[in-house]
Parts: structure tokens; C-alpha cells; sequence
């Protein structure tokens, strides 16, 4: 697809050529509404093709990208590990989980981000009965993110705080450090889109647990409005669906995280997903301009793999967020 200035320069072959077909150089001087037309033309926001710049005036005034997201969920499941589960409990008690985030493009240097992330249970007061508070968990990020071209790898490296406000102690806190690599495997399959979009991301605590954890993971996105069948579907064409697996190893970590069992390297869990996420900005028309809603849905299952320290877990939940 043609960017901007490909088509401005077409035109401009065109408009030639017009000419020299229509009358010697001397003919008529284009009219004030001839200039205009073509000014017109050149404001509006054209197609951009990949690895061109964008178009004027589509791009964002800062570099700077913002989001907030809420999440209402059955459990608080953490690598296959139920922090939202006690004896008796019957009925689910709700978790409310909330995260922020902002990153700097510096385009040439890769993405800084930020983030912070709260976990709220309902039944809080059956796992701490000395506390009042509800507020179980609060996560602090910071990462680098940087996209390797010639190898289609986007790598991120980045620093995790877990503090435990209902804790006592050392338990209060703990902190490690992570890095990832994800690869856009659409050149390796030949596909114009990711197929499997494969992943490795190893976290090292280094505090309480002193052990690590590592994860493989794949999914694959249905875009259900990129589908013949459903481009004209109105309550369907914003819909992308997600299934994804995990594989999660585990490194002398969980025996520590769940105060029970033998250090170990041993497969952790398998957790399989299906997200369903409906764009509400593009089914409500609003601009681009003004960031990007989503509402989703989401079901799991965390197959346990080292099942003398955990369980079989299923949980599902609903996600509400808004980037800009």
C-alpha cells in the first residue's frame, strides 16, 4: 500500500500528464479551487505502510503511552499457587485488581515503562483475621523493552517489588528482577500475522524466595473481524479471541512461596487460557485520538505439575482497561 508521498508524487505525474495531453504550456493557470482540491487531498490522514513514517498529524503529541485496567476474577492464582482460598470459603469470594502504567518511546533506544498493580479480597478477613484491611498485594515494575528487527525478537528486561501490606517483617516484601524474550514467528510460518507469537521469560527472586521461575508461552489471536464471514457481523467484527498455554518451571522457588515441600527443578504447572476481548472504541466509533477501550472475559486452568505442593485450578473473571 502506497504512503503518502508515493501518492502525492502519482498525482503529481498524473496532473503532468493531463497537461501534456490537454494543450501546450501555455494553458490556462490551475484555478484557486484546483489548489485547494489538492491541499485537501494532502491534509487527509492517508494509509501507512509498514516501516514508514506515519502520517501528519495521526501521531501522538508526546511519546508517551498511558493505560489503566480493572479486573474482577474468582481466585488470585500466581504460578499455579491460590493466594484467595480458604477452608470453608463455598461461594467465591471476588478479587478486584487494578493496574496503571505509563512508557516513554524513545523511539531509537527502545520503551521505558512504569506500572503499578493492587489486589483487593473480598475475603481477606478469613485468611487475616487480626487485619481490617482487605488490600492483599500492591506490585511495582519498571522495564525496557527494545524490538530486535533483523530478528523479529522484541526484548524486555525489568525489575518486580511484591509488597504484602497484611504481613509482618521481612514477609512484607520481596523484590526480583526478570527478562524476556518474544518472537514474531510470521516470517518463520510465512503468514502476514503471528502464529504462535512463542515467548521465554525467566524471573530470579532475590529476596525471600531466593529461587526462580520460568515460563514458555504461546497464543495465537482471532481476529474475528479480519474473517470473511463476520467483517459485516456488527456485534462480532470487534471481537479478538486469544487462547494461550504456559508452561511454568520451577527453580527452587515454589517450595519457599508455599512453605511446604523439597527445593526443586521441577515442571510447575500448565496453565491454559482463553481471552475473549471486545474493542468498545472501534464499535463506538470514537478517534483514535482519544485512546482505546476494551472490555473482556477470560477463562483458565492451571494444570498442577508438581501437585504434592498445589491443585488443579479453574478461575475465569472480566477485565474493563483504557490505553491512550
Amino acid at each position: 500500500m502506497l504512503g503518502q508521498k508515493g501518492m502525492l508524487i502519482q498525482l503529481a505525474v498524473g496532473v503532468f500528464l493531463v497537461g501534456c495531453i490537454a494543450g501546450p504550456t501555455g494553458a490556462e493557470e490551475p484555478t484557486k479551487e484546483t489548489w485547494l482540491a489538492l491541499a485537501d487531498i494532502e491534509a487527509k490522514e492517508l494509509p501507512t505502510a509498514p516501516g514508514r513514517a506515519e502520517p501528519v498529524g495521526s501521531s501522538k503529541p508526546l511519546p508517551v503511552s498511558f493505560s489503566v485496567d480493572y479486573t474482577l476474577v474468582t481466585d488470585y492464582i500466581f504460578r499455579g499457587i491460590n493466594f484467595s482460598e480458604y477452608s470453608g470459603e463455598g461461594r467465591e469470594k471476588l478479587n478486584h485488581q487494578v493496574g496503571v502504567g505509563v512508557e516513554f518511546d524513545t523511539k531509537k533506544f527502545g520503551v521505558l515503562g512504569l506500572s503499578a498493580w493492587f489486589e483487593w479480597f473480598v475475603g481477606q478477613k478469613q485468611l487475616t483475621p487480626d487485619e481490617s484491611c482487605n488490600l492483599q498485594e500492591v506490585d511495582y515494575s519498571a522495564y525496557w523493552r527494545y524490538e530486535v528487527d533483523l530478528l523479529a525478537t522484541t526484548v524486555e528486561f525489568g525489575w518486580i517489588a511484591y509488597h504484602f501490606p497484611l504481613l509482618s517483617g521481612d514477609s512484607q516484601y520481596t523484590h526480583e528482577w526478570y527478562f524476556s524474550l518474544s518472537l514474531d514467528d510470521s516470517m518463520l510460518m510465512g503468514t502476514q500475522g503471528p502464529v504462535l507469537s512463542p515467548s521465554f521469560t525467566y524471573y530470579q527472586d532475590m529476596d525471600d524466595f531466593e529461587g526462580s521461575w520460568i515460563e514458555i508461552n504461546v497464543s495465537h489471536d482471532f481476529v474475528l473481524g479480519e474473517m470473511e464471514s463476520l467483517k459485516t457481523a456488527s456485534c462480532l467484527k470487534d471481537v479478538t479471541v486469544t487462547p494461550s498455554m504456559t508452561l511454568g518451571i520451577d527453580h527452587r522457588w515454589m517450595a519457599q512461596a508455599v512453605d511446604s515441600g523439597q527445593d526443586s527443578t521441577r515442571l510447575g504447572n500448565l496453565l491454559y487460557g482463553l481471552d475473549i476481548s471486545y474493542d468498545l472504541s472501534s464499535a463506538l466509533k470514537i478517534p483514535d485520538k482519544y485512546g482505546s477501550i476494551a472490555l473482556g472475559c477470560f477463562l483458565y486452568f492451571s494444570q498442577a505439575l508438581r501437585d504434592e505442593l498445589i491443585d488443579d485450578e479453574f478461575y475465569g473473571g472480566t477485565t474493563l482497561s483504557y490505553s491512550w
